[in-house]
């Protein structure tokens, strides 16, 4: 009951102050508060997602490394990648990996994610998986036991493991980490015994796992209690960069807003040994896939990125982690990689903010 009236606080408190442009005040309100800076003085372990799209052409920027296809494995762009990740302090990529529900979706992924692990500098940068199970079209009225998809939950993990055998496959603990995309809509009458069931076959295999559980941006905890507890290790949220354009107070005061509903998720996760880790992006722009898109467009600018790093060290668990939404997708504006208008800025504002040097 105390957790359900904390979410329903959170949610009246984002309303009182989604108004119009005109009503913004925060004196004599939560967010009338300065951010504390958190000074780096221990490396963060950063994850970037790594994007595979058709790139449109209403893309305003260019890569330096000039345009390339990211819908098809190049060891060569990615060689470049690598480089550009050491730079940044990018400990790991993150691939996406489709359920073999569709073998065909899933032998894409695999093919490009071994294509890409041939450059000659790929073993510089270590990688994790994405798990997609998108294509076994669970929802509440087809969960996955109703549609006999708990083996095939399971071997997709099995499917993994070539990839957790590489030496630069992202470990955490000595864990194998995945995250799992749209987590929180793993519809099933019990995730905590799917979770505990995949996790025993596993472990019969000596493998162990590190489960990073992704949830909408703007959303309480949303179906924790159900959907993550005594399943994942860890909770993000997608990028929170994603801010309806007529939530003017939330757009203004936007560092603050995410800083008080980061802690809380913190705070709420760590009751139940769940790690809280922190999604952040340099920018976003959804107008170039749809250019009627509701959201609002941030553009890159230094310190705003800086003080998402920030609001970001400050809610990091235990294990340090960071994630960055994203390295390359170009499409929705959100990329860290180098580009003929900023150059290497990015990279280098990343390191800064979680690297010692």
């Amino acid at each position: 009951m105390k957790n359900i009236k904390k979410i329903l606080l959170l949610i009246i408190l984002m309303i009182s102050f989604s108004c119009t442009e005109d009503n913004i005040a925060i004196e004599d309100s939560f967010l009338n508060y300065d951010i504390p800076i958190v000074s780096v003085t221990s490396d963060y372990i950063v994850g970037a997602q790594y994007s595979r799209f058709i790139r449109r052409s209403t893309v305003p920027e260019e890569p330096t490394i000039g345009v390339y296809n990211p819908n098809v494995s190049d060891p060569a762009v990615y060689e470049e990648h690598v480089k550009q990740a050491q730079i940044a302090g990018i400990d790991f990529f993150i691939f996406q990996f489709r359920s073999a529900n569709n073998q065909n979706q899933n032998n894409q992924d695999t093919t490009f994610i071994n294509e890409l692990q041939a450059a000659p500098n790929a073993g510089d940068v270590n990688f994790a998986l994405s798990y997609n199970f998108g294509n076994m079209g669970l929802n509440n009225n087809n969960r996955i036991e109703s549609k006999g998809l708990v083996q095939r939950f399971i071997d997709d993990f099995k499917l993994m493991t070539p990839f957790f055998d590489q030496t630069n496959y992202m470990k955490v603990d000595g864990k194998n980490v995945v995250y799992l995309l749209n987590s929180h809509n793993l519809h099933s009458d019990d995730n905590a015994a799917l979770y505990q069931q995949m996790r025993a076959e596993l472990t019969d295999l000596g493998v162990e796992l590190y489960l990073i559980g992704m949830q909408n941006e703007w959303t309480p905890t949303l179906r924790y209690d159900f959907r993550f507890v005594n399943g994942v290790d860890a909770v993000t949220h997608a990028t929170y960069a994603a801010v309806n354009k007529n939530l003017y107070d939330r757009i203004i005061n936007f560092h603050k807003f995410m800083d008080q509903a980061w802690l809380y998720h913190k705070e709420t996760f760590e009751k139940y040994n769940i790690e809280y880790i922190p999604t952040i992006s340099p920018s976003i722009n959804l107008k170039i896939i749809n250019g009627g898109s509701n959201i609002n467009v941030f553009d890159k600018d230094a310190p705003w990125f800086r003080a998402n790093c920030n609001v970001a060290r400050r809610v990091a668990g235990t294990n340090r982690i960071v994630l960055v939404d994203s390295f390359n997708d170009w499409n929705r504006g959100t990329q860290l990689e180098s580009a003929t208008s900023y150059g290497e800025q990015y990279l280098q504002i990343l390191r800064e903010e979680f690297k010692t040097n």
